[in-house]
Formats: C-alpha cells, sequence, structure tokens
C-alpha cells in the first residue's frame, strides 16, 4: 500500500502530534510543581477528538476506504461493514473524551464510561475484522492469529490482574473494565492477519490497544496494587499516545 501523505492529511495529524505535545506538557509541569493541570492534560484528548473529527468528514475517501477493506478480506463471501469502523472510532473518541474529564471527578463513573468507550472500539473493529470463529476457520492465517491472540490475552489479564491490581475484595469493582478492556486488545490483534493491508494501519492499531492496556494497568496498580510500580508519569503519556494511534491509523490505509 502507499501511505504518501495528501494535504489533507495534514492536519488531523499536526492536531493529533500537538495533542501529544500537550499531554508531555502537562507530565513535565506536574514533575517540576507536584501538581497536574487538568486543562493542560484534558486538551490533549480534545485536539485528538477534533482531529478524528477531521478525519472522518474531510480526509477519508469512503468508497476507497470500503473498497481496500473489501478488497483485502481474504474471506470474499463475508462482507465487512467499514463505514462502522469510521463512524465508531469516532464515537470512542468523544466517549473517551468525556470518560478523561469525568474520572477526574468520580473514579467509579469514570470508569463506566471508558467501558463504553472499549465496547466502541470493538464495534469500530468488527467493520473491518472478522471476529465470529465459524467464518474465522475459513481461513489458515487468519484463524492462526486469532487464536495466538485470544490465547495470549486469556492468560494475560488474569496473571496481570493478580499481580498488579488485585487487592482483595474491594478490586473486584474493575473486574468487568478489565474484561472489557482485554476483549478489545485481543479483537484488535485479529487484525494482524489482514495481511494485504498497509503494516501502519495494521501496527497502529494493535500498538494502540496495547498501550490502552498498559496505561489501566498503572492505573489500577496505583488505586489498589499491593505493591507500586513506580511509573505513573507514564500513564497519560500512554493513553494518549495510544487515542492518537487508534483515531489516525485509518490515515494510513492507502
Amino acid at each position: 500500500m502507499n501511505n504518501k501523505l495528501s494535504k489533507e492529511k495534514i492536519l488531523p495529524i499536526i492536531l493529533g502530534i500537538s495533542g501529544f505535545v500537550m499531554i508531555l506538557t502537562s507530565e513535565i509541569i506536574n514533575q517540576i510543581l507536584g501538581e497536574k493541570i487538568l486543562i493542560i492534560a484534558w486538551l490533549a484528548s480534545i485536539l485528538i477528538t477534533i482531529s478524528t473529527f477531521i478525519i472522518r468528514f474531510y480526509c477519508i475517501d469512503k468508497g476507497k476506504f470500503i473498497e481496500i477493506i473489501q478488497k483485502t478480506n481474504p474471506i470474499e463471501k463475508y462482507r465487512l461493514k467499514p463505514l462502522r469502523f469510521l463512524n465508531w472510532i469516532l464515537i470512542a473518541m468523544i466517549v473517551g473524551l468525556i470518560a478523561t474529564i469525568v474520572i477526574a471527578f468520580d473514579f467509579i463513573i469514570g470508569m463506566i464510561i471508558y467501558l463504553l468507550m472499549q465496547i466502541s472500539l470493538m464495534i469500530a473493529f468488527s467493520g473491518i475484522i472478522i471476529i465470529k470463529p465459524s467464518i474465522l476457520k475459513s481461513d489458515q492465517k487468519l484463524r492462526k492469529t486469532s487464536l495466538i491472540s485470544v490465547i495470549f490475552w486469556i492468560v494475560f489479564i488474569p496473571l496481570v490482574f493478580f499481580v498488579f491490581v488485585w487487592n482483595g475484595p474491594e478490586s473486584l469493582i474493575v473486574v468487568p473494565y478489565v474484561i472489557a478492556i482485554g476483549s478489545m486488545a485481543c479483537i484488535s490483534w485479529f487484525g494482524l492477519g489482514y495481511t494485504q493491508r498497509s503494516k501502519l494501519f495494521r501496527y497502529f492499531i494493535v500498538i494502540a490497544s496495547s498501550l490502552f492496556v498498559f496505561s489501566d494497568l498503572l492505573i489500577g496498580n496505583a488505586r489498589f496494587g499491593t505493591f507500586r510500580i513506580e511509573i505513573y508519569l507514564l500513564i497519560d503519556i500512554t493513553y494518549v499516545l495510544n487515542i492518537l494511534l487508534m483515531s489516525h491509523a485509518q490515515l494510513f490505509l492507502y
């Protein structure tokens, strides 16, 4: 695939990178002053959400996007729904922005909204990735990739939860969210099997979902863990990098 950027794709990339610079600035201020300036941290997510709007309604050629997604689907008899991906990635970024603001005031409500973000992302992925086992078995590469992903995440998520987050019954409150984010990451890895699609498109999504898990692992550890992982300065940085890669991956499909 040709990943050469057209002029209309430059603006959302600049906005996205500016968002990442904002979160770096926020963390530097936090490290120096010992106080987080929330508006600067929120501005990072705001800029990336705005850039996602621009991508959805200005940058992406819907017809070309749909054509490439369908053409690179090795199971031709199963029709994917690429517009679902375009629409629900935007919805996920909006929901994530709301969660980013709300969680600063109420952890539980913020977590519930982030859970809705995970659901939104899974819906988005279902538009470009086959997730039904009965259909996946029709293609050896997709079957192998999905099996490896499922085995990895089924082992990894409980392991890191009980090692880094578990602290008695009170920590069980995050289990539904842990299941949701693990499922999201697992499904995102299915996309690695679509090797006719550009590497940047596929790996941006996979890296993003993995960063999301890492960021939330640090949050869970900070709130519940019996021992501390003293790298909490990475929480916001890895989250913003995650949403930047997740929302901008579509720019690199063609």
